[in-house]
């Protein structure tokens, strides 16, 4: 599409990422997906077709020895499930990760910090595997079996608790020197605001990210308290829990203030984006993470703001959809990094 269309060919949804079980099917592959908020493990076919899936919710306090027992335990009920074997693994990492020493390098999550990962699964599950975080399996799960299929150049962009990137150029991961391609959510985007969870000030996900949105909702909540405070008014009190989904409902519901809020994100992130399209002109930019269930509240601003971003002498044809596989596209990443390292096998 023109730069002048903005979003709109926006597209997508959950799609087929759930296929019927399957049994009695040898050689599958074993896929892992780790997320703050949740965690799944799954075999898959050769084909890339799921089998069986095990989710749940991520035990933050749990640290790495809690879910490295939750990964153990439902691998083998799974196996038995399918009563198949697994020949490797792919795992998708919610941090940063190490891929050429295949090491988490995460210092947010307890004990996770320096993890050889793929050496603990040859160890305990007895199989070769491969992990990348998890913008990079979202782009490579997009790209093989979602929204990014038939493209040379994508790009896949996680809006989530904060904001990454997985580049696909030439039809394979770009990483880049230091491993730090994709890193979307700390461009410099402005000399003034929050300071990011990299240390940084101004970086887009300081604007634009789920817990960005989290904390301008907190603020004005808390400003509307202090103003109401002399009629015994408790907002303020009850403000510190929001989250992003909470203010993302209430935009929804017609709320001004809240609908302010999405607006804002979507303006700074239309900038991010359009950074992206500057720098790469990808065939498609992929929307993902668990942002995007905010639907046209955060869609509708963000496809306005290209729109008045556009440059009369500069147009782009770089499509912008939203994910294929929905919250799935990591786990399909996870399988297809399997399915690569399956292939390499003697």
């Amino acid at each position: 599409m023109g730069e002048n269309q903005g979003l709109s060919g926006l597209s997508g949804g959950a799609g087929s990422c759930s296929p019927p079980a399957t049994t009695h099917l040898p050689h599958a592959v074993l896929a892992i997906d780790i997320g703050g908020t949740h965690f799944r493990v799954a075999l898959f076919d050769p084909q890339g077709r799921q089998l069986v899936i095990s989710e749940g919710e991520t035990l933050r306090s749990g640290g790495r020895e809690w879910m490295l027992d939750e990964i153990l335990k439902r691998t083998l009920a799974l196996l038995g499930e399918a009563r198949s074997t697994a020949a490797t693994c792919g795992i998708s990492f919610g941090g940063p990760v190490d891929f050429r020493q295949q090491k988490v390098t995460s210092v947010h999550s307890p004990g996770w910090e320096n993890f050889s990962f793929a050496q603990w699964v040859d160890v305990n599950l007895h199989l070769p595997c491969l992990i990348d975080n998890d913008a990079n399996a979202g782009a490579l799960g997009e790209f093989r079996f979602g929204a990014g299929r038939g493209t040379e150049a994508m790009v896949y962009v996680t809006l989530s608790t904060g904001i990454g990137a997985g580049v696909i150029l030439n039809g394979k991961i770009h990483r880049g020197k230091d491993g730090l391609a994709g890193e979307l959510g700390h461009i410099p985007i402005s000399e003034a605001g929050n300071t990011c969870s990299c240390g940084a000030v101004g970086c887009l996900e300081s604007f634009s990210s789920g817990w960005a949105i989290a904390e301008r909702g907190r603020e004005w909540r808390r400003l509307r308290g202090d103003s109401l405070a002399a009629l015994g008014d408790s907002s303020r009190s009850r403000s510190e829990g929001i989250t992003a989904r909470e203010i993302a409902q209430a935009a929804s519901q017609g709320d001004p203030a809240d609908l302010e809020i999405m607006r804002a994100a979507a303006r700074t992130l239309a900038r991010g984006l359009l950074t992206v399209i500057r720098l790469l002109n990808p065939d498609r930019i992929i929307l993902g993470g668990g942002l995007i269930q905010a639907g046209a509240v955060l869609l509708d601003p963000l496809r306005e703001s290209l729109t008045k971003l556009a440059s009369p002498t500069i147009g782009y044809s770089t499509e912008i959809v939203t994910a294929e596989l929905g919250e799935y596209s990591p786990l399909y990443g996870a399988a297809a990094m399997a399915l690569e390292l399956t292939a390499g096998l003697p």
